[in-house]
């Protein structure tokens, strides 16, 4: 079942299906909610993905400080594939040296501009200089759609190795070494990261167009940092990645014929590393999803590469990188966005999780990363929710559930509560699968031996 048909299940339920776009947004609201609680609730088997994840050793590079400056030099600074966007796979690594008097120092590296140019967290306090430097890169982020790390193995050891999860009260306890380097033995969760979203849309402009159609675009403004490692072997100009921050208000734009939309936002201090992206969404066009704007002109025109639809802090073609999408209502209509566009990534909230690793690993290599998902948000009519499909109308009953106390009828939402835990209990028997015990044969005499199984056996619980 897809979103719109979910709609109709409760309306056939209720006998009560208005066409009113509000009772529909609200009703969209509910099922998201729904789908969340319940794919939440548990670790379900299909909600489980395993991600291949990019992860760094320590490096060395030697890097040109100027007291008072967040601006270093240096030379072959590792950045994305794209050279542009959005930054380096060594966003947010610590650096550490020492400077000529002999004082050590740490700062964190918040932007690589291009393989020569990078920005600290604050300025340099030390004595200009050219200085080694080591570069950590501790906190191995996740995938945005990450919500719990279940397992995390090494795919380069014959048999994956599983790693322990570690604790951070067992890494201080047991005295560990945080800058160990080895074979990954262990993992432990950290703070990650949370990316602060700007307040408002800002670099929209109305210019002048010719036979575009009177239609309403609604702009909304992100702010992204990154990269996501995770991504880092794919990144093109023309799909970017990045961690995106919560989008800004919405700028609503009533536009006539001859009117369309220009996009060049403000340079920022390059110390924040933080690049801009606009998402939008036109009604007349049935664009109920957020999609990312991106430059359509010609390279001739502005100097930005057609496909490019992320402006970097210091914005620095031709004055401040313009973006000029094709808004035009006739070209909107036909694209194909549910196949080619990138949409907003509704179940991301702004907050990226990252892991420790110990020991850290000693080389650049790929880990396996298998973690519990959230739920993609359920926009246009033909999403469809992260479940089995015998057990979508779990999601319509839990909806109703809730929809019934809304209107203050307690008796019909115990009704649908029922239905709801009838399918729950058919989804915790099909879905949640104890992990078997791992058996090692021992010596002759001391015969097999049993590993306990850490993951008891889920149970339904009414």
């Amino acid at each position: 079942m897809n979103l719109g048909q979910l709609i109709d299940f409760c309306g056939n339920l209720l006998d009560y299906d208005p066409t009113n776009e509000t009772y529909k947004a609200q009703l969209v609201s509910i099922l998201n909610d729904s789908q969340t609680r319940v794919l939440t609730d548990r670790p379900w088997d299909f909600a489980m993905k395993e991600r291949v994840l990019k992860v760094w050793t320590d490096t060395t590079f030697t890097f040109t400080y100027t007291n008072g400056s967040n601006q270093v030099a240096g030379t072959a600074i590792p950045v994305s594939t794209s050279q542009v966007l959005p930054g380096s796979a060594f966003t947010e690594a610590a650096l550490s040296g020492v400077d000529s008097t002999g004082a050590a120092f740490q700062y964190r590296l918040t932007w690589v501009k291009n393989g020569t140019t990078a920005f600290l967290d604050r300025p340099f306090e030390g004595v200009t200089g050219a200085y080694t430097t080591t570069l950590r890169r501790r906190d191995v982020f996740l995938p945005s759609d990450s919500m719990q790390t279940q397992n995390v193995s090494d795919p380069h050891v014959g048999i994956p190795a599983r790693c322990m999860f570690l604790s951070q009260w067992e890494l201080e306890d047991a005295n560990l070494d945080p800058d160990l380097l080895g074979t990954v033995e262990a993992y432990l969760p950290t703070d990650g990261k949370v990316i602060r979203g700007p307040n408002t849309v800002r670099g929209v402009t109305k210019v002048a167009g010719l036979a575009q159609g009177v239609r309403t675009i609604n702009v909304y403004m992100v702010n992204v940092s990154g990269p996501n490692a995770t991504n880092y072997p794919v990144y093109r100009r023309d799909v970017s990645d990045g961690w995106e921050s919560a989008f800004s208000k919405v700028s609503t734009y009533n536009l006539t014929d001859t009117e369309t939309l220009t996009f060049k936002p403000e340079p920022l201090n390059p110390q924040t590393g933080l690049y801009r992206r606009y998402y939008f969404t036109c009604p007349e066009a049935g664009i109920v999803a957020p999609v990312r704007i991106r430059h359509t002109e010609p390279i001739e025109v502005t100097g930005v590469a057609t496909g490019t639809d992320t402006v970097p802090p210091d914005n620095p073609a031709l004055g401040g990188m313009v973006l000029l999408p094709r808004l035009e209502l006739s070209h909107l209509s036909t694209q194909p966005f549910h196949v080619s566009a990138v949409r907003y990534k509704w179940n991301q909230s702004a907050a990226y999780q990252s892991i420790h690793l110990y020991p850290h690993v000693s080389g650049d290599q790929d880990l396996n990363v298998r973690m519990l998902v959230n739920p993609s948000r359920l926009q246009e009519d033909q999403d469809a929710p992260l479940v089995p499909t015998a057990y979508a109308q779990l999601i319509a009953y839990a909806a109703l559930e809730s929809l019934a106390l809304k209107v203050d009828n307690p008796a019909l939402s115990a009704v649908y509560a029922r239905k709801k835990d009838t399918l729950f209990k058919g989804m915790e028997q099909a879905y949640l699968k104890a992990v078997p015990r791992r058996i090692i044969k021992g010596s002759p005499t001391a015969g097999y031996r049993y590993i306990r199984n850490p993951f008891g056996k889920m149970t339904f619980t009414p």
